[in-house]
């Protein structure tokens, strides 16, 4: 097994991450559409959006039109835009807006990662924000605890929900509960893993 930390780049110095995104959309929403043929419950599974795929031409359309020929719900396939990603400009406010206006729920990835712009937040019709791991990491210590505290309340009072990533021990679940953070994501409940083993953990 490769960490995507370690082949994402390669894909991004090549030009070929456009593909792989969309590849990995597609999967997914197959994946999804399998799901509502067997009649089985379905778990919205967000997909995360390059800088490169959202600026390629027609990447909304394109997304639109595997959606459609899917025959599945915009919602149980967000979109995430990193941080980074998502800084604010009229090129990104018209995609964003596009996908928004089509059907799709938009996810900030790993907020609190970089340069976090507030006017992003306030600009882009985001609906869930997700607390990069590297805030979890200092939830133990009293200002780290604030910082998370607070951010959560702002998502709350922006009427976004709010996503804890990277969480690792039940302290910090703990706190996140405490907080009221409305989902945790992490290695304490769960590696990634094969879809045939996360088909068995969803049937648990």
């Amino acid at each position: 097994m490769i960490s995507p930390g370690l082949f994402i780049p390669l894909f991004e110095s090549d030009g070929l991450v456009v593909q792989l995104d969309e590849y990995v959309f597609e999967t997914v929403c197959r994946f999804q559409k399998d799901r509502m043929k067997q009649g089985l419950p379905i778990l919205p599974i967000s997909v995360n959006l390059s800088r490169a795929s959202i600026h390629f031409s027609d990447v909304v359309q394109r997304y639109i039109n595997i959606i459609k020929e899917n025959e599945i719900p915009f919602s149980c396939v967000p979109i995430e835009l990193t941080e980074s990603a998502a800084l604010c400009s009229q090129q990104i406010l018209e995609i964003t807006n596009q996908m928004v206006n089509a059907g799709f729920k938009l996810h900030m990835d790993d907020f609190g990662s970089g340069y976090s712009s507030l006017t992003t937040l306030n600009e882009l019709k985001f609906t869930t924000v997700k607390l990069d791991k590297s805030l979890i990491d200092y939830i133990a210590k009293p200002r780290g605890m604030k910082i998370v505290r607070q951010t959560i309340d702002l998502g709350h009072g922006l009427d976004m929900k709010v996503v804890a990533e990277g969480v690792e021990t039940k302290e910090q679940r703990d706190c996140l509960i405490e907080m009221n953070c409305d989902e945790i994501q992490g290695f304490y409940y769960s590696k990634p893993l094969k879809q045939d083993d996360f088909i068995e953990k969803l049937r648990a």
